[in-house]
């Protein structure tokens, strides 16, 4: 039955709902019959409104397997994940295109003309113009108080952290430590060079990962920590909070930039400018940040930006780099600071010594001529070329093209076509048979199983004829395929015609035409299918006003709208739903009405057939008086 039954089916009505009294004892009659006949002009109401019931929910089936149908086919042919997507220009580049040296990638587009193309030599690759810093961006990580002032004040177990590249270790100064660098702060220099060692196992010079440096170990001598291509951060302990603060450092100072940090609060080599915003502009565009942006929002400010750069910074070189998108010849970076030092903080100005790469075009010579090109990819007649090396050989590209590969798909998409459109016209012109009408239960109950198949089958036939919907999608359906062309194209002009009045709108494919349109046209036909107004989006808007079920209630497609989707809203939002729920309620109260009916008229056969007996008792006390009297 149908899919959607929004109430309790009511399709079932035995032949009395209300059966009550005592029959027809004293009449004779047979009340039971009675009743039934008396009634029947409501029952063949109810039978009526089932039969409407059953009918609605047949169309309901036939409506969405034309929607399944009409979706099997989007999904086949018209859906962008398809590997037979007619609206895509690459399902149609039958064109391959093969290269006799890794120096040289090839691709073949859409365009690509079947043929060889020799590149004799390629003598320059293009580069891409690139502006590097030349000094390390932070400062180093140096401290502000001497060695003589540190010491004086310092006191066994106090400890300070050391981070490497993430390996945190502690380093503590014991009583011997103090003792010694108090008598000689000379010393400090070389025993914390031991204890920093220590803590990151270090023997000796040769392995040695960080260098502690104090000037000497001179009175005036400030204590400085290096690690090349690494990052040190210091950090306060617990209680010991004041112990880095004495030797002149903050918690949390790094000799490396912190990406995620404001720039307000890096450690630029060059302090920046005192000023709330900076504004420098990098070819064209025009750029402003603020000192409480991250240093990381703002490399990606500049690299969404219509500057047409990338930057960069490296923690292991503590540099930026800055390269042009765009590679060739010519000035493809210009760098200004328009307001602030900005630029300059991250040493890519002239003034700050950036140094600068310029690009350079690519060189080679193609068919005997020398040519230029400021990117290492590029069209050579169509075909996509990608230098990859510099070579004095020859490297040949030899392009092919072999469109009749497509025969098959074409072919499975007019059987596929024929199949979709074979079932809407189908439905559209199927004969109606009133003679044969839904079975009630009771009908059933008579036959076989095959008995019941055939009936509804002969019940269903044109349950949809002459529909509205179906012909105005047929319609459409008929007239791209028959009517729609690209620039004079068609699929009449790659032999694909209608296959006459009688085949209910399908198409015909004549072998030999298509194999030479293959052949000869290729581009024409991807036209056909692919272009903004080509038959493949053509059949992909006719197909979704049908049968989109996303939205809302009214925006959904003519089909879906009729009829629904199961798994979907639209299962409950759909008119032929709405139809069936009203059904079911007339059917109930009709039902409701014809027990109250039988109830009313048992009620006076039970009345009379009491009168019945009533009179019969009293003619019978009549008959014994006067048999009585007589003797």
């Amino acid at each position: 039955m149908a899919s959607v039954n929004p109430t309790t089916n009511t399709n079932s009505l035995s032949s009395l709902t209300a059966k009550t009294g005592i029959g027809g004892l004293v009449s004779g009659m047979d009340i039971d019959e009675l009743v039934e006949s008396l009634t029947q002009t409501s029952r063949e109401k109810i039978t009526k409104q089932q039969q409407y019931l059953q009918k609605l929910e047949w169309k309901q089936e036939a409506y969405r397997s034309v929607i399944s149908a009409l979706t099997k086919f989007q999904n086949s042919y018209l859906d962008v994940l398809s590997k037979t997507n007619f609206r895509s220009t690459s399902f149609f580049n039958t064109v391959s295109a093969v290269s006799s040296s890794d120096a040289v990638s090839v691709t073949a587009t859409g365009s690509s003309s079947a043929g060889t193309i020799t590149i004799d030599s390629i003598t320059q690759l293009a580069t891409y113009e690139t502006v590097r810093s030349t000094v390390n961006a932070s400062k180093s990580l140096t401290g502000t108080k001497t060695v003589t002032d540190f010491v004086a004040g310092l006191e066994a177990g106090e400890s300070i952290r050391i981070t490497l590249d993430g390996k945190v270790k502690t380093i503590t100064f014991d009583s011997d430590f103090v003792t010694a660098v108090t008598a000689d702060p000379t010393q400090f220099e070389s025993r914390l060079q031991t204890l920093v060692d220590q803590a990151f196992g270090a023997t000796g010079p040769a392995d040695r990962v960080i260098t502690v440096d104090a000037a000497g170990a001179t009175n005036e001598g400030v204590i400085t920590f290096s690690a090349a291509g690494s990052r040190i951060t210091l950090n306060s302990i617990g209680d010991e909070s004041t112990t880095l603060a004495d030797m002149g450092f903050s918690d949390g100072q790094s000799n490396k930039l912190t990406t995620s940090a404001e720039i307000k609060d890096l450690p630029f080599a060059t302090d920046l400018a005192i000023q709330n915003s900076f504004i420098f502009k990098i070819n064209d565009a025009t750029i402003t940040v603020n000192r409480t942006d991250t240093l990381e929002s703002i490399l990606n400010k500049i690299n969404a930006s219509s500057a047409g750069v990338t930057v960069s910074y490296s923690s292991i070189t503590d540099r930026f780099t800055m390269t042009a998108n765009n590679a060739g010849a010519g000035d493809n970076v210009m760098i200004t600071d328009l307001s602030g030092n900005f630029m300059a903080a991250l040493g890519l100005t002239d003034a700050a010594g950036a140094q600068v790469t310029k690009g350079v075009n690519a060189v080679l010579s193609v068919n005997g001529q020398t040519i230029t090109r400021s990117s290492n990819t590029f069209d050579i007649d169509g075909t996509k070329v990608t230098l990859k090396d510099t070579t004095a050989s020859a490297v040949t590209l030899t392009v092919t093209s072999d469109a009749t590969s497509l025969t098959d798909s074409i072919k499975k998409f007019v059987e596929d076509y024929n199949s979709m459109v074979d079932l809407i016209n189908g439905l559209l012109k199927e004969e109606v048979d009133n003679d044969y009408q839904p079975l009630t239960d009771e009908q059933k109950e008579e036959m076989t199983e095959s008995e019941i198949t055939a009936w509804e089958k002969k019940a269903k036939s044109g349950i949809l004829r002459g529909d509205n919907i179906l012909r105005n999608i047929a319609s459409k359906l008929q007239t791209a395929v028959t009517g729609l062309s690209v620039n004079g194209f068609s699929l009449y002009s790659m032999g694909i015609t209608s296959a006459g009045y009688t085949e209910n709108g399908k198409l015909k494919i004549d072998e030999t035409k298509l194999k030479t349109a293959l052949e000869t046209r290729g581009n024409e036909i991807r036209e056909l299918f692919t272009s903004k107004k080509g038959l493949g989006n053509e059949l992909n808007d006719i197909i979704i006003k049908a049968t989109k079920t996303s939205g809302v209630k009214g925006s959904r497609g003519t089909l879906v709208e009729v009829a629904g989707v199961d798994g979907t809203v639209s299962n409950t939002e759909n008119s032929i739903f709405e139809q069936i729920k009203r059904t079911n309620i007339n059917i109930k109260t009709l039902k409701n009405r014809l027990k109250a009916e039988e109830t009313r008229l048992w009620n006076k056969f039970t009345a009379m057939e009491a009168a019945l007996n009533s009179l019969n008792s009293q003619s019978f006390l009549l008959s014994s008086f006067t048999s009585s009297g007589s003797r």
